[in-house]
């Protein structure tokens, strides 16, 4: 397997989460720059696209990809070795990505509690 291509489909969004979660150290609800992308791979003799996303979670000093569809030919243990991979090839330009201009656009993620009183 070999990534032959990457390039970023869309700016950096940052996801913020309340104040209140942020120091829990749960990936589920910290906030993150995300940012999405398209890569070419090579499996065997075939050419493919893909489409992945590189989170940084700036609280965990943590970076994740995440590829939202299934890939045809790929179980656990090549979905890891393909993300592992795109993680080294995608990090710095993302990084610099950063660097070179804050994430313009902002997603806020709220939790609202019901306003009713459920009774027994």
């Amino acid at each position: 397997m070999k990534i032959t291509s990457i390039s970023f489909t869309a700016p950096p969004v940052f996801h913020q989460f309340p104040a209140i979660y942020e120091n829990l150290g749960l990936r589920q609800v910290s906030s993150y720059i995300e940012q999405t992308f398209e890569f070419g791979y090579r499996l065997g003799k075939t050419d493919s696209t893909g489409h992945a996303s590189i989170r940084y979670y700036p609280q965990l000093e943590d970076f994740h990809i995440t590829i939202p569809r299934k890939i045809p030919g790929f179980g656990a243990v090549r979905l890891e070795q393909l993300q592992s991979l795109l993680l080294e090839q995608t990090q710095s330009p993302f990084i610099e990505t950063l660097k070179g201009a804050p994430p313009s656009q902002k997603v806020f993620h709220t939790y609202f509690r019901p306003t009713w009183k459920e009774t027994d």
